[in-house]
């Protein structure tokens, strides 16, 4: 499966040096770890792809469709909000094996997930699961919730008034090995941050 991801220049030396990659935070730029997501998503990747590698605890991302209309992420955007300005980036495209990627929808779980909220397709389907989450005791709301999110693996495209979905895809694998790189772009960021 053909993905990219867009990884540090830190991170692109190590696969060089290394010949692999295996996700740590003090390597990737990221803004926010929601922990009891991120667990949730571990727990669903080894349910549904395998255990990862020894030693390895959170995955590599990376995107399967950046749009409807662009499959790669488009770096005339990309450079002016990823990292801090000055900041040396590149966009890999990569070759993971399908049966080593698990998909999600990136809306879904931006948008909903990270915020620990419900996913629904409509606004009456998330007033009834609000009552609905509302009745049950802690325990309870933690397996809904739980398992509620599994709707983030449906990557069908929909659009309504209230939700949109399959639009822009995100992978999460275990590893990146130097071989499954086919090609990398490199930029710099152009943010103020």
């Amino acid at each position: 499966m053909v993905l990219w991801t867009i990884q540090p220049d830190t991170v692109f030396k190590l696969i060089y040096t290394r010949g692999h990659y295996r996700y740590s935070p003090k390597r990737t730029w990221m803004l926010d770890f929601a922990e009891t997501q991120y667990n949730w998503l571990v727990f669903q990747m080894k349910k549904r792809i395998g255990p990862p590698p020894e030693g390895v605890n959170y995955p590599v991302w990376a995107w399967y469709r950046w749009s409807l209309t662009k499959k790669r992420p488009d770096l005339r955007g990309i450079r002016w909000w990823w990292g801090r300005k000055g900041d040396k980036f590149y966009r890999l495209e990569v070759d993971i094996p399908d049966s080593d990627v698990l998909l999600s929808d990136y809306e879904s779980w931006a948008g909903i997930i990270l915020n620990n909220c419900l996913l629904s397709d409509t606004e009456q389907e998330y007033n009834e699961l609000e009552k609905f989450y509302a009745s049950l005791n802690s325990e309870e709301q933690k397996k809904f919730l739980a398992k509620n999110w599994e709707r983030v693996f449906d990557i069908t495209q929909f659009n309504n008034r209230w939700s949109r979905r399959g639009e822009t895809v995100q992978a999460t694998f275990w590893e990146l090995k130097k071989e499954q790189v086919r090609s990398y772009t490199p930029f710099i960021t152009e943010g103020k941050r």
